[in-house]
């Protein structure tokens, strides 16, 4: 069976803005060794690489996808160029307080993971927030 490793955007993909939200261009940083590591990963071991983020209000006034999806597919796009490729990204949009399955640590929006399929005993969760720990546990 498949195994996975669920990984989160930013905090580990990309720095994290102090402001916790990376909406423009400018404040989109890889953290050092990013492209080195999850390559050596996408290269040379046998996981199915899944993205899982929450992007607190995406879509809202606040963080409207206009200054979201630039930054996404550069991302996406930059990774790729080092043969680092995504079986899926999953994005939750709530906020915590909505209290939504989807949104990490809930495994709502990991159901195609986990019908017992993939090999979930010997998969990883790599976060950077108590948030994903529980996802670990949760899968």
């Amino acid at each position: 069976m498949q195994k996975i490793l669920f990984i989160d955007r930013d905090g580990v993909i990309l720095k994290e803005p102090h402001d916790e939200q990376c909406d423009r261009i400018e404040k989109m940083t890889f953290l050092p060794g990013v492209f080195y590591y999850l390559g050596e990963i996408a290269r040379k071991l046998d996981y199915l690489l899944v993205m899982v983020t929450n992007q607190d209000g995406l879509g809202t006034e606040k963080y409207p996808e206009k200054d979201f999806w630039p930054i996404q597919e550069l991302m996406i796009r930059s990774l790729n160029g080092e043969d680092i490729y995504f079986d899926q990204v999953c994005i939750d949009r709530s906020f915590s307080y909505e209290n939504s399955p989807y949104r990490k640590p809930g495994i709502g929006m990991l159901s195609k993971y986990n019908n017992g399929s993939y090999d979930l005993e010997n998969s990883f969760v790599i976060g950077d927030r108590i948030t994903d720990m529980q996802l670990a546990d949760n899968l």
